[in-house]
């Protein structure tokens, strides 16, 4: 994929190092009147991060944390530990879903390039491969670490060539998502008619 473009390695666009989120003990734990979330493996395993399921934590706990290990829009969240969830990227898409990130994810962001298109290309069979590849562990206690991360490959192509690519791609997952609308509605509109023909 990459081997026709000019890439450089993902710390050449990173305005701060990568960073491992925070532990939690259960006492910080507030689903009843919770300031923020806590971020997950769990939460991104659908390479998107899902509030609904997810432990809300105590006000004492956000402030504590929320300098060093809180999310804001554009960051970048991988899990690095766990078969079957390593490797899991997802982009945070707004500020209003306040959230600390947990001891098994890593948080990138960048600087002077598309936060999108950066989690487009994680999502890729090659940066999967790459992870795959260079984790570290046996079974089910694999991991990925920063230092490993920061090292890998990333395409070097111009922002504004970027922008364009994201919202080729985002076209595209629009119209994809219409398409399942529309089947849905069909495949409803089939199952009311076998209904209807059954009661008669």
């Amino acid at each position: 994929m990459l081997k026709n473009f000019a890439t450089k390695k993902i710390q050449d666009f990173l305005t701060e190092p990568i960073r491992l989120g925070a532990g939690i003990s259960p006492t910080f734990y507030d689903d009843d009147n919770g300031e923020a979330y806590y971020l997950t493996m769990a939460t991104i395993k659908n390479w998107c991060f899902e509030t609904e399921g997810a432990k809300k934590v105590s006000g004492n706990y956000w402030e504590s944390e929320e300098e060093n290990n809180s999310v804001r829009k554009n960051d970048i969240i991988i899990a690095r530990s766990g078969e079957g969830t390593i490797g899991k990227v997802a982009i945070i898409e707004s500020d209003e879903d306040k959230a600390i990130f947990c001891d098994f994810t890593m948080r990138i962001r960048l600087a002077n390039y598309n936060s999108l298109f950066a989690y487009y290309y994680f999502r890729t069979e090659l940066f999967q491969v790459l992870i795959e590849s260079n984790k570290k562990g046996l079974g089910n206690n694999t991991n990925i670490f920063p230092s490993q991360i920061k090292e890998f490959p990333i395409s070097d192509v111009s922002l504004n060539r970027q922008n364009k690519i994201v919202e080729k791609i985002k076209s595209q997952l629009d119209e994809q998502e219409q398409k399942k609308k529309t089947i849905d509605q069909k495949r409803q509109e089939i199952e009311q008619v076998i209904e209807d023909a059954l009661r008669k």
